[in-house]
């Protein structure tokens, strides 16, 4: 196809996480939807695509994006019903601390803690004698206090994806893999269609851009506000994989609010434990830049793990990547009509933390581009954000 004849009501531009559910919401809606997206889907190089992310209920001080998260959490459980697969394992999350919760070196911990207590939960308090007991392979020399949530755990991200897009597919919309946005084509402020970098054109009233790393590079103007930046993942094989699989190990996070480590229980379909870093990041190109983890990020992994799973030390490391997050200037996402051009929307801005959130994902933007209220779009709007915006999430730790 060089010019399609067909014009949609809606053209997608990315199927990651945030694309693909906008696609199903706007199909559910009657609307005519394509998807186009540069590789196959899952893309190999998208943040969508890994075997797992958490789905968590805490979000320190930020009570809007834990009410998300609750929705959210039970979506989740009808999507595995619908889909009749487990998307969603709830395997619980584990927030490890080293000294005693309350403490303000602890504030994401902190007020997770408060926040679950004072929204009607019954916390699973435990001092080290009761992880050493539940969670073995933990050092309890070192986290001397945690909390156990039930109500967490992780989705298989990949998979999710693939499940959505046959879904998708099963709606009507037409996807077309292969094909990367370059331009758009306007006529007195409105949109009329996408070109694409293959030569192709997709005529449409409205586009939304998904395009995770790659949006502010397609919309130059988000730029000022929006960064890509690459973050370690790591896969090991452990020796005795009992004690590192649920119920002797949860989705967990180590002192996250200062190292930002990590990690899953042992994912018995890939044969491998999943430790990644949650921080600042190194600043990426999502098309030229180097993704290779480097030699120094290698041992601090493995110096974090001789500290809090010693037993796992040792473990082959069978696989890295660099997850890349688009991450906005202040950590919220950003999904919004375009202030200029008429028949443009976004849908970005992930931050790293935007794939549990996917059950609402889709219903945001929908009713954005539709120009419908949503009880949560107002933080996510187009915005003014200046070069010192502080970035307010306290789950990012901050050690390099």
């Amino acid at each position: 196809m060089k010019n399609s004849n067909t014009k949609y009501d809606f053209l997608i531009v990315g199927s990651g996480i945030f694309g693909i559910t906008a696609a199903v919401e706007l199909a559910k809606r009657k609307y005519k939807v394509a998807v186009i997206n540069p590789d196959t889907i899952p893309h190999h190089l998208a943040a969508s695509t890994d075997i797992t992310k958490v789905v968590r209920l805490e979000y320190g001080s930020d009570k809007e994006y834990f009410r998300m998260a609750e929705i959210c959490i039970d979506r989740w459980k009808e999507w595995n019903e619908l889909f009749g697969e487990e998307l969603y394992h709830e395997v619980g999350f584990l927030m490890l601390c080293k000294d005693k919760i309350e403490s303000d070196r602890h504030s994401f911990e902190k007020f997770s803690y408060q926040n679950l207590i004072e929204s009607g939960y019954s916390p699973d308090r435990i001092n080290a004698k009761g992880i050493k007991e539940r969670f073995p392979v933990v050092n309890t020399s070192v986290y001397i206090d945690a909390n156990f949530n039930p109500k967490a755990g992780y989705v298989e991200s990949s998979f999710v994806v693939e499940k959505l897009t046959e879904y998708a597919r099963s709606l009507g919309v037409e996807i077309y893999q292969g094909q990367t946005a370059e331009s758009f084509v306007l006529e007195k402020g409105k949109l009329q269609a996408v070109k694409t970098r293959e030569g192709n054109t997709f005529q449409c009233g409205h586009a939304l851009v998904a395009a995770g790393a790659n949006t502010s590079y397609i919309l130059p103007e988000l730029q000022p506000y929006m960064k890509v930046t690459g973050h370690p993942v790591f896969w090991l094989k452990p020796q005795n994989p009992k004690y590192f699989s649920s119920p002797y190990l949860s989705v967990f996070a180590a002192d996250i609010s200062n190292s930002g480590w990590y990690g899953f229980p042992f994912l018995p379909k890939y044969g491998v434990v999943k430790i990644a870093k949650h921080s600042i990041g190194v600043p990426i190109h999502p098309e030229s830049s180097d993704r290779r983890i480097q030699d120094n990020e290698v041992e601090n992994m493995r110096s974090f793990l001789k500290m809090t799973l010693p037993e796992l030390l040792d473990a082959p490391l069978v696989y890295t990547r660099r997850c890349l997050y688009t991450d906005t200037l202040d950590g919220h996402f950003w999904i919004d009509n375009h202030p200029e051009i008429k028949g443009l929307s976004v849908s970005s801005g992930g931050s790293g933390h935007g794939f549990k959130m996917a059950p609402l994902l889709g219903e945001i933007a929908a009713d954005v581009v539709e120009g419908k209220s949503n009880q949560f779009s107002q933080r996510f709007r187009w915005r003014h954000l200046t070069p010192d915006t502080v970035q307010v999430e306290e789950a990012r730790g901050f050690e390099i």
